[in-house]
Formats: C-alpha cells, sequence, structure tokens
C-alpha cells in the first residue's frame, strides 16, 4: 500500500482506524471516570461550605442523567482530534503523553468551571465574554482563593485520569465498533436531547444550578453568544400613538431618529417630604454599597438583617423596601443610576470610546454650577468606569491609585482599600475641597469576595453577637456560620457607614446634603432564593431636611433615581433640566403599599438580557412568575400575561438593538446646550 494511505507509525490507514478507536474507548472510560470524580468532589464541596438544597436527591439523580448525556454527546467532538493525534504521534509512549496531557487540560477547564460555580454559587456562562483581558485578570486575583478543597479539585481527577490512562494505554483489542456505538448516539442526542434539565423541575435556584453539568452550562451560552443572530429585532418598537402599554407610566416618544428619545414628564414626587429652601440648591451624596442586598439588610429580611446602624438610618429616611438593581453585576450600576441609560449589547460602559453623547445627572448639574466628586477604593479602568466619570465632567476622581500612605489596603485580596479607608478618603475631598453644591458619589469595595477586612476576629465575634440578638435558634446558627467571614464583612462595611455618618455630621455642608444609598446588587455567595433577589436592595434617601419619613412598599430600580431628582431639583430650585430626555426609568413611586407602575429589563450579567418586570409581574427567559409581597416570586400558567410580557420585552429590545446600532441618544443641540461648563 502507497506510504501516502500510511500513519507515522507505518500503519494502513483500516488499522491506524481501527487501533485508535479502541484506544479511544479506553481514553473515553478514563475521561468519564475523572469526569465523576470531579462531580463527586463538587458535591462534597458544597456540603462542606453551604446547606445542602432541600431536593438533594432530585439533584443527584438528575446531575446523574444530564452528566451522562453531555458525556455522550461530547464524544463526537473528540473522536476526530483524538484520530488526528493517534495518525501523527509514532511510538505508543508519545501518544500516551499526548493524550494525557490533552485529556489533562480538558479536566483542569472543567475543574476551573466548579470552583468558579464554588465560589460564585452561579454558573460561569458567556459573560465571560463581556470582560476585557484586564477585567478577568483583575476578578480572578482578588477573587480567587486557594485551599485544600481547591488543590484536590484540580489534583485528584488529574492523578485518577492518568491512572487510569496507563492502564488502558496498551489495550487495542477493544472491539472498535464500541466507538461507532458511541459516537453514533452522541450525535443523535445532541441533535435531539438537551443536556441541561429544567429549572422548574427544582425548587431553588441553588438546586438547579448545583445539577447542572457547569462544562455543559457554559458550552451551551458560549455557543448561543457567538453564533447569536445579527439580524435586527423587527417587532413594533412603539405601540399606536408612540406610547408603552402596559401598567407602566406611558413614555411619550418625540423623535423616529433617537430611539430613547422622551418628554420628560416625570413627576417631583419627593417635595412634600423636605423642607425646601429654593435659594440654596442641596449636595447630593451618593453610596453606592458593594454586593448589599435586601436578604440580610433591613426589615423583614429572611436571613436575619446585618445591617444594624442601615437599619438605625432607614428608619430615620424614606426607605425602599422593595428595590431594585438594574443589573446583576456591577457593570451597569453607574449608568443606570447616574443617566438611567440603556444597556446596549454588553452595558454602556463597554461602548468604551463609542458611547454617545448623552446626558446625565451629574452632567446636568454640573451645567447647573454643581461640582461633581468620585471616590473608589479599586481600580478606576475596572467596568470602564474612569471613561464614563470623565464623560460626565467628574472634577474630583479618586482610584486605587490615588489614595496616599496614611490609608491601608484591604488584607487579602488586590482589589484595593477597605470600606473605612474609602470613607475617610471620601470624607478628606470633601473637607479639602468645600465648595458647594456639590455631588459626591462614594463607591464600596468590601464586600466581594474574598470577604478579607481588617480586624476580621472582631467582627466575626460581632457576627455571633448579631446572631444572638437576632433570636437565631442553633440550626440558623450553623446554617449562617458557613458564611461567617460574608456576614462579618457586612458587618465591617456597616460599621464603616456609621463612621461615615458621624463624621459628616461635622461637615458644614451636612444641612443642606441628601445621602442616597443602595447596593449595587445582592452579592451571591450567599444562596438566592429566587430569580430576582440578586437585584433586590435597599434604597435609602436621608438628609437633615427630611420633613418627615416613609416606608415604602411600592417597586422602583435604579434606574428611577436620576429621572427624580432631577425632577425634584427642577421644580424646587430652578434647575436648568432638558424637557426632552432618554431615561429608560420612569421615576421613583413612593406609594406606601405594595404595587409597581413600571415596566423595564433587568440584566442579569453583560451578555445575558433575559429577565423582565412589569407590573405584578416577572419574567425570566420564558418562565413567567408572579410577585408576592417581600418580592415572593410564584410560577404561573397565564399564557395571555406571558405573552403580553414577552410583547412589551421585544419592544424593548428592539429599542435598544437599535440604540446597539446606531449609538444615538440625544440630538447634537440638546448635548450642546447641556454640555460641561468649562471651569
Amino acid at each position: 500500500m502507497s506510504s501516502a494511505f500510511r500513519t507515522e507509525a507505518g500503519q494502513s490507514i483500516p488499522v491506524a482506524l481501527k487501533n485508535s478507536a479502541a484506544l479511544f474507548v479506553g481514553f473515553s472510560c478514563a475521561f468519564l471516570i475523572s469526569c465523576i470524580s470531579l462531580r463527586t468532589m463538587e458535591f462534597v464541596n458544597i456540603s462542606l461550605t453551604n446547606d445542602l438544597p432541600p431536593d438533594f436527591r432530585n439533584v443527584v439523580l438528575q446531575a446523574i442523567l444530564f452528566d451522562s448525556i453531555f458525556f455522550l454527546e461530547t464524544l463526537p467532538f473528540l473522536v476526530i482530534p483524538f484520530f488526528i493525534v493517534y495518525t501523527i504521534t509514532g511510538t505508543e509512549r508519545s501518544r500516551y503523553w499526548a493524550f494525557g496531557v490533552g485529556g489533562s487540560l480538558l479536566i483542569i477547564v472543567y475543574a476551573v468551571l466548579i470552583k468558579y460555580f464554588a465560589t460564585a454559587l452561579a454558573p460561569l456562562g458567556a459573560d465571560l465574554f463581556g470582560y476585557s483581558l484586564g477585567d478577568i485578570a483583575a476578578t480572578v486575583k482578588g477573587s480567587a482563593t486557594i485551599d485544600i478543597l481547591s488543590i484536590f479539585l484540580f489534583i485528584i481527577p488529574v492523578a485518577l485520569f492518568w491512572v487510569s490512562l496507563a492502564l488502558i494505554r496498551f489495550r487495542t483489542s477493544i472491539n472498535p465498533m464500541y466507538v461507532f456505538v458511541l459516537v453514533g448516539v452522541g450525535i443523535v442526542m445532541t441533535w435531539s436531547v438537551s443536556s441541561l434539565p429544567d429549572s422548574r423541575s427544582f425548587k431553588t435556584d441553588l438546586s438547579y444550578h448545583l445539577a447542572l453539568n457547569k462544562a455543559a452550562y457554559f458550552a451551551k451560552e458560549s455557543f448561543t453568544y457567538l453564533f447569536r443572530s445579527q439580524t435586527p429585532v423587527t417587532v413594533p418598537i412603539r405601540p399606536e400613538g408612540g406610547r408603552q402599554s402596559g401598567n407602566a407610566r406611558e413614555f411619550k416618544y418625540v423623535s423616529s431618529k433617537y430611539p430613547f428619545l422622551r418628554a420628560d414628564e416625570t413627576p417631583d414626587v419627593l417635595e412634600k417630604f423636605f423642607n425646601v429652601d429654593g435659594a440654596a440648591p442641596p449636595n447630593i451624596v451618593f453610596i453606592l454599597v458593594e454586593g448589599l442586598g435586601k436578604a440580610f439588610s433591613g426589615p423583614n429580611a429572611y436571613l436575619g438583617s446585618f445591617t444594624p446602624f442601615l437599619d438605625e438610618l432607614g428608619g430615620k429616611s424614606l426607605y425602599w423596601e422593595n428595590f431594585l438593581a438594574s443589573q446583576g453585576r456591577t457593570f451597569a450600576a453607574l449608568p443606570s443610576i447616574l443617566g438611567s441609560l440603556p444597556y446596549a449589547e454588553h452595558g454602556f460602559n463597554d461602548l468604551g470610546k463609542r458611547m454617545p453623547r448623552h446626558l446625565s445627572l451629574m452632567s446636568i448639574l454640573k451645567h447647573n454650577g454643581y461640582r461633581i466628586k468620585y471616590c473608589y477604593g479599586g481600580d478606576l479602568n475596572f467596568d470602564n468606569h474612569r471613561l464614563f466619570l470623565q464623560r460626565q465632567g467628574v472634577d474630583v476622581m479618586v482610584g486605587i491609585d490615588g489614595f496616599d500612605k496614611k490609608y491601608a489596603k484591604n488584607p487579602g485580596t488586590s482589589w484595593g482599600y477597605a470600606d473605612r479607608e474609602i470613607m475617610m478618603q471620601a470624607l478628606d475631598m470633601d473637607r479639602q475641597d468645600p465648595k458647594q453644591p456639590y455631588i459626591s458619589f462614594v463607591q464600596t469595595i468590601s464586600m466581594h469576595p474574598s470577604y478579607s477586612i481588617p480586624g476580621q476576629e472582631r467582627y466575626l465575634e460581632l457576627f455571633e453577637e448579631r446572631m444572638k440578638s437576632l433570636g437565631f435558634d442553633d440550626a440558623q446558627k450553623e446554617s449562617h456560620r458557613q458564611y461567617k467571614h460574608i456576614y462579618s464583612t457586612i458587618l465591617y462595611t456597616d460599621d464603616a457607614l456609621r463612621f461615615y455618618f458621624e463624621q459628616y455630621a461635622k461637615l458644614p455642608a451636612y444641612r443642606n446634603t441628601l445621602f442616597i444609598l443602595t447596593g449595587d446588587h445582592r452579592l451571591p455567595e450567599i444562596p438566592l432564593s429566587t430569580k430576582i433577589d440578586r437585584f433586590h436592595v435597599p434604597l435609602i434617601i436621608f438628609s437633615p431636611l427630611l420633613k418627615r419619613t416613609a416606608h415604602v412598599e411600592s417597586i422602583s430600580s435604579h434606574l428611577d433615581i436620576a429621572p427624580t431628582l432631577l425632577a425634584f431639583l427642577r421644580k424646587n430650585y430652578h434647575i436648568d433640566a432638558p424637557a426632552t430626555v432618554s431615561w429608560v426609568g420612569s421615576g421613583l413611586d413612593t406609594d406606601l403599599s405594595f404595587r409597581n407602575i413600571h415596566h423595564y429589563p433587568l440584566k442579569h450579567t453583560k451578555t445575558n438580557l433575559i429577565d423582565y418586570i412589569s407590573g405584578m409581574y416577572f419574567l425570566d427567559q420564558d418562565v413567567l412568575f408572579s410577585i408576592g409581597k417581600y418580592m415572593d416570586l410564584e410560577p404561573i400558567q397565564n399564557e395571555e400575561k406571558k405573552k403580553a410580557l414577552l410583547a412589551e420585552f421585544d419592544r424593548y429590545k428592539a429599542l435598544n438593538d437599535r440604540f446597539s446600532r446606531e449609538l444615538k441618544l440625544i440630538p447634537d443641540s440638546l448635548y450642546e446646550k447641556y454640555r460641561q461648563r468649562e471651569r
């Protein structure tokens, strides 16, 4: 036979096929053993660090079923590269090492996905593609922890793989027909059976996420994202008359050229709560607390409240109990809170230098003579914060490189400075730069993995005392102790906020300052109870100017803050604000009853826009939920209502899709009128 039809080892192609097929069966068995060990270690890890879900038996059974499906579906994608490696390697030794290294790399990738889940309690999907390499490196560096479980997670499966591979390395007597059967079954299943279970068959999100094969989830999400349709959404963008439909406040759109441009009809709902001196516009201090969730803060916190100072402050404030972050991670917090801006594809900030001309609370108030300051203990380039803030005309901007030597960085993490240090820096900024009126935006960082803080032992003791004061029984205490470092960090941040307000009260500007405090999203490392729990954060508006307090149960979100503040300032302090805007939100609802007059999207990750809220309904992909008190969710079957919400959601997607392509928000003339003054 011609040498053109022989492998490097001199085998004919048919013989090579037969022998490589036999080895592939052995390789597959070794790989399967490693996958089983990875799954076992995943369950062990979760059982040691979290309460097992109540339907754990169902989780295990579904995990076995869908792991088996994914394993079979993987084989067709491995068999061709396996045969190529077999043919280009000339000896059994070289094949052994080639297959060993290749298989080990696959196992390590799988282990990384499991490690991510064990840390975040959410599987890694296509959101990976929404971040730059620098952001990914910063996240890994700041959040990664190395412990004995992590070491075993990587070492044991790889070791088992090499041992198993060694045992079968010389066995070529296995019937190669097994390969054709396995690969054939895998091909059929790839086209006909999903390797992901139905989320509705689990009692909690943790149950569903634990049952998922993390590699299958990542592969599916990545494929969907990378090969998504680029065809623009063609549904009608607006109902007849140019107004939105449904339960939300209606928007009067005014331009066919700018999809989000509309008349600003936001009502002033704050005046009735404040003593107003129209001659002295108030200072505004924003405090954005990393990871602050309603689950563990304030009245009706289902995990118990571990923020005693914020509880005290909320009782003297306007307090929104059922408030929503507009994103499940920090990436969209600044654009949503300050500008009620659309998400574009990966979040407004991700547009980078392509950010179109736009207006925000900061830029409009700077036009009116406000001084703008921003303080953050981390890297200003993360999530393009620096570029976004520069576009708002921020006068003073301090990040990780702007702290002097008297401040100490957070121990055990590279994220930056601890929250108390951030508070001291922000106080110094306002002492040294006292010109009024001003906006001062303070963003915290400590409530983020790895949850390492100064004086952690003291806060671990306070955690035990707090559980006792909350009246926890032994079972509740044991459950909470699994997350003791997280709870101790929450108590530390709450203490840092107490220090900030106590010190700020000594500043001359205090008596004429509005404080707006909220979370960027709820931290996920303590298991979430519902699909909306990740977004459920408190909102506190406190000021010495308040003449009465209120506990608000109606639903609002980050997207409503800027429109409401500008409506209040325009009416009561004669702030020059535009009559046409591109706000996505319609303004805060101050009705004390539990209701929702809004509808808007909630973006879970940079690449994942699947959640939508309208009235008392919440849509997660194609699953409809009714919203109960305290933001509990109940899945319901109501095809008419589901169809209506999907239509509303599609209208927003059409607006957002057009904006992403054309990058037009406001006319140049409107931007030029309110552009930042030269100082």
